[in-house]
């Protein structure tokens, strides 16, 4: 075929619909030598209990490349109670007794820290689709398929709310007396979700997942009818299954020459950074202003999240998810000094719209018909927050959220610059008084959630792996 056919065939390609379009099918990939799934285990032990550390280094083989984002870790979570059940996390299961998902890479660089995982991790899933949960969540991870009155709430009272009268249902997950669960989980990371296989076969040293495990009393619920249960728990039979490739001879010298001539190996992830701060108490009815602090390239999102802090500790509580509204009437956020957005977000059991609009906007999901999330009118904001009869909490599942994306969600880092301004972020709300509060009464928390751009990067010649962030 000549150029000019050549060219003039392309162009009718180009005019085609794609529906009739058949050159393009199933194109031939780059070979490999091989794949397999490896089973990775902790270097520091088989048994792990409460504000333990779990080390599992990425011992995969030399010229060889992970496939992170078809991940996941597999644990069984044993109960110590010989007398009483114990329900999972109805909206993260298992996932509860993550307090903290780090990397570290094999040169002692930290290339990811997500602090506070769990309750992230419970937001995230809320704001996806129920059956999401149902599915997904209730078989790997022992999430309730029909969570409490559909709120996370926290155990409490008799009958369908105490889980040893009511054993058999799947209100809640559950672990018997004495019994144990296995759990699979695909971690929220921004190291395991990125879009290309990690060269970690290629770097020096070996990296490191490092999983800090959440308080005693943290993860499981104990119905109100237990008597001095026994609050301990057991994590055993930790194992990370990750796909592993290993490419032919003629792609691996061709990587080792573009490695070799100095030009960096990028790839790009997103990951969350957490920053905590106490909600003063008796500032029920006051406008209240928390500051933090990052140095963050590429901020996109922001999401702010409360919780009282005896929920942290409470044998019934769903001490994840329980998240409290503290009766805040109105909200805003500013940053160097610029309100974002220009004026006060109103909450409230008629105006809830704005809130949960810009909520949803940090997902891109703001007018997508076929995105859903498990908030609706009746749980994303209750009129009352508080704690009701027999240890009972009412919580709701508000969080609030900033969208900081200047070109909104596109393939290019466009997120709020903090790396060397010294920008504080600023939530200013009104909170409610009395019994529409917490904060009016006990201890708060308030946790901010980052989500930023971060590029990792495997330098060819000293083959250490960094992430810019």
């Amino acid at each position: 075929m000549s150029f000019e056919q050549e060219r003039n065939f392309a162009e009718s390609l180009a005019e085609t619909p794609s529906v009739l379009r058949y050159s393009d099918i199933l194109k031939v990939g780059t070979p490999i030598a091989d794949m397999n799934y490896h089973t990775l285990i902790p270097s520091n032990g088989g048994s792990f209990t409460a504000n333990q550390m779990i080390r599992i280094p990425f011992n995969i083989p030399t010229d060889s490349f992970a496939n992170l984002k078809g991940a996941y870790i597999k644990f069984k979570i044993t109960n110590a109670d010989s007398s009483n059940a114990v329900a999972l996390d109805p909206i993260i299961g298992g996932a509860a007794v993550i307090d903290t998902f780090r990397i570290v890479s094999g040169t002692g660089a930290l290339l990811e820290e997500i602090i506070h995982y769990n309750a992230i991790y419970s937001l995230m899933n809320d704001m996806v689709s129920v059956s999401h949960r149902e599915s997904n969540g209730n078989v790997m991870e022992g999430s309730a398929e029909t969570p409490l009155n559909g709120l996370g709430l926290a155990l409490g009272g008799t009958g369908a709310n105490n889980v040893a009268s009511d054993p058999t249902t799947n209100v809640r997950g559950l672990i018997p007396a004495s019994g144990s669960k296995t759990i699979t989980h695909v971690p929220m990371s921004g190291f395991f979700q990125c879009d290309r296989l990690a060269p970690l076969g290629f770097a020096t040293g070996t990296s490191t997942i490092e999983i800090v495990l959440a308080q005693e009393n943290f993860p499981l619920t104990f119905n109100n009818d237990a008597s001095s249960p026994n609050t301990a728990w057991t994590i055993s039979e930790v194992e990370l299954h990750v796909p592993v490739l290993r490419m032919g001879s003629e792609f691996n010298a061709s990587f080792r020459q573009l490695l070799s001539s100095g030009i960096p190996i990028n790839w790009h992830s997103t990951s969350y950074h957490n920053v905590q701060t106490n909600v003063p108490v008796n500032a029920g009815g006051a406008d209240t202003t928390l500051t933090v602090s990052t140095r963050k390239r590429s901020v996109k999102s922001i999401f702010t999240l409360f919780r009282k802090t005896a929920d942290l500790t409470d044998l019934h509580a769903d001490s994840a998810s329980c998240r409290r509204s503290l009766g805040i009437s109105r909200y805003r956020y500013t940053i160097g000094g610029v309100q974002m957005p220009h004026g006060d977000i109103k909450v409230s059991g008629t105006d809830l719209g704005e809130a949960y609009a810009t909520l949803t906007q940090c997902l891109s999901n703001l007018g997508n018909v076929y995105a859903s999330t498990c908030m609706n009118n009746d749980n994303y904001r209750l009129a009352v927050d508080q704690d009701g009869a027999s240890g009972q909490a009412t919580a709701s599942k508000i969080a609030y959220g900033l969208d900081l994306e200047s070109y909104g969600h596109s393939d290019v880092q466009s997120g709020k610059n903090l790396s060397n301004q010294g920008l504080p972020i600023v939530f200013n709300g009104q909170l409610g008084t009395g019994t529409t509060s917490q904060a009016s009464t006990a201890s708060c928390l308030c946790d901010m959630y980052l989500l930023y751009d971060v590029v990792y990067s495997l330098d060819g010649v000293s083959g250490t792996i960094t992430a810019n962030m």
